[in-house]
């Protein structure tokens, strides 16, 4: 073809032969040739797709790929901000001050109690070099524990403002944001997915008033629905007698769970800590809804659960992923599965309607699948009793 211009041909070259074939014709004619001409048609064109006449090829040349490439080469990085660089800066300082979260935290408490011990034998034996060394040590070890930090500087805003002192309450307060910043519990915020039970995965999202965490539906289901309160949860820190109301056993500060030697290898620690908190449940339609006693359960960054004690049920939250958080926006959570169901498929000859429930089963049952793809083998939890010493996350 002598001039090949049309937008719907598409070039190839064989030797010194130029084939123009119309889009509509390519797949006819590839199906009807001999295979042996096919397999030589397929060898042969790319290997001359860059001959003297590769201006024909369509494809972007070589140069345009280069000249595109350097539109992003030479970009200049933006500038961080002042704001964004005393964040940063703030956010190492605290990292190097406090304790990680985890096995770290955990033998720093076991060293403080120790030092406590040893505190009390120096001041019985009268030794005053010996206590005042403890004290010190005792000192440096308990400003490392984020958690009592915090609990310390609350107690410091407040007696500040009760005297009317500006400046002293400015202080506690920055220390305090500082100490809560490095707490996994106040850094929930945002979308996390758990499972359930029958309803399938669904989303909350995570907002804080003052130390109570609040969690909202996202995606609901037929007994709470979205946009309602799924559970909270009260943070305050408990780690000090003063924090106790002795009147009422409720509201004891909660232990942490113990793991298992095998549970703590996977989670990478060997406690969990535990809230206390409030779960929602309801009847259909959000008939009947109250609150139960509940506990939220820290695992990480990463990962928590909730607990509606009195029914012994949890459900494991974890991030969603991009994709997966657009398609339960999309589609308004993973529908629940009918309750009927079939130990084999129905016949061909059977009711209409059956045969769309059927099929509107397999649909959901594969939806369900996919999400537990998504989600991964993590979200997968046994919740033995209310009054167990160890909890196994599998």
């Amino acid at each position: 073809h002598t001039n090949p211009t049309k937008e719907n041909h598409r070039f190839t070259e064989i030797n010194d032969f130029t084939m123009v074939f119309p889009m509509q014709m390519i797949s006819t004619f590839i199906l009807v040739l001999p295979i042996g001409f096919c397999q030589s048609f397929y060898v042969l064109a790319p290997s001359r797709l860059h001959s003297q006449n590769s201006h024909l090829y369509m494809e972007p040349q070589e140069d345009e790929k280069k000249l595109r490439m350097t539109e992003f080469t030479n970009l200049e990085p933006i500038k961080e901000s002042a704001l964004r660089k005393q964040r940063l800066s703030r956010e190492k300082e605290n990292k190097e001050r406090f304790a990680d979260f985890g096995n770290e935290l955990w033998e720093l408490r076991s060293s403080v109690q120790e030092l406590s011990g040893e505190l009390i034998e120096a001041i019985n034996s009268g030794d005053d070099d010996e206590e005042e060394s403890i004290r010190e040590a005792l000192r440096d070890a308990e400003a490392r524990d984020p958690e009592l930090t915090y609990k310390l500087e609350l107690e410091g805003m407040a007696e500040a403002e009760d005297q009317k002192k500006e400046g002293d309450f400015l202080k506690h307060r920055d220390n305090a944001l500082n100490a809560r910043s490095c707490l996994p519990q106040f850094n929930l915020e945002g979308l996390w997915v758990g499972k359930y039970g029958s309803h399938g995965y669904e989303m909350i999202n995570i907002t804080y008033a003052g130390d109570t965490l609040v969690a909202f539906k996202v995606t609901g289901d037929k007994n709470v629905p979205r946009g309602e309160i799924t559970f909270q949860a009260d943070l305050s820190p408990l780690l000090h007698p003063s924090n106790k109301r002795k009147d009422k056993d409720d509201n004891e500060p909660l232990g942490p769970i113990m793991l298992t030697e095998k549970a703590s290898r996977k989670w990478g620690t060997q406690q969990l800590p535990r809230h206390r908190g409030l779960g929602r449940v309801a009847e259909e339609g959000f008939e009947n809804a109250q609150w139960m006693e509940g506990q939220l359960i820290i695992i990480g960054k990463d990962y928590f659960s909730f607990a509606w004690v009195p029914i012994e049920h949890q459900i494991f939250f974890g991030r969603p992923s991009a994709e997966l958080a657009l398609k339960m926006l999309r589609d308004g959570g993973v529908a629940s599965l009918k309750a009927k169901s079939w130990d084999e498929p129905p016949s061909i000859d059977e009711d209409v309607k059956i045969l769309k429930d059927f099929a509107a089963q397999c649909f959901e049952k594969t939806e369900e699948n996919i999400d537990e793809d998504l989600l991964g083998n993590e979200f997968g939890c046994i919740w033995h009793q209310a009054d167990a010493e160890e909890c196994y996350f599998e």
